[in-house]
């Protein structure tokens, strides 16, 4: 139930950013303030402690948000969330806003893992093959994974590509025991 708030949320604020189409700031904006949240027990303890008052919490808001350099939309959106209660969902609403925007922008984000580190021209070569693939923009957000032997794993959403050296055995294996 909490996932299907935020996204409300979510869509919410992308429907309000789609005038300026500015998704990419606003997502830096709160994805800034998310990592200052999660990083503060404090600050997370005052949105949520009832003895504090909402007028209170607002300036503490505000005060972060200035700090941050957040733009007015950004620091409105955050404002709902915390007079309705829904600062809890804030890494939720962060993560839904991101598939929202990256939607109507036409990018697709793809997560790579790899068993050690891929050069700059690995890199270009799977980016073009996956914006090849895909017909869209693509991020890639790559990270080792010491548990592959070999080889990478690329996830788009729920699509896992597997061209790892484990997958290729474990391929082998179906195809021998299939005989």
């Amino acid at each position: 139930m909490p996932i299907v708030i935020a996204n409300r949320y979510a869509r919410a604020l992308a429907d309000v950013v789609a005038a300026s189409g500015d998704y990419r700031k606003v997502l830096e904006e709160l994805q800034e303030f998310e990592r200052a949240y999660r990083e503060s027990p404090e600050l997370r303890e005052v949105f949520a402690s009832p003895a504090v008052a909402i007028a209170q919490k607002m300036k503490v808001l505000e005060a972060i948000g200035q700090r941050l350099g957040a733009s007015p939309v950004t620091l409105n959106f955050l404002r709902v969330l915390l007079a309705n209660y829904r600062m809890p969902l804030l890494e939720e609403a962060v993560q839904a806003y991101r598939k929202i925007s990256n939607d109507r922008m036409g990018v697709v984000q793809v997560q790579i893992s790899s068993a050690s580190e891929l050069s700059e021209t690995e890199r270009e070569s799977v980016a073009a093959r996956f914006r090849q693939l895909t017909r869209k923009r693509v991020e890639l957000e790559f990270r080792i994974e010491s548990g592959l032997l070999g080889g990478m794993q690329a996830q788009i959403g729920s699509t896992v590509y597997d061209g790892s050296v484990r997958g290729s055995l474990a391929r082998i294996r179906e195809q021998l025991m299939a005989r």
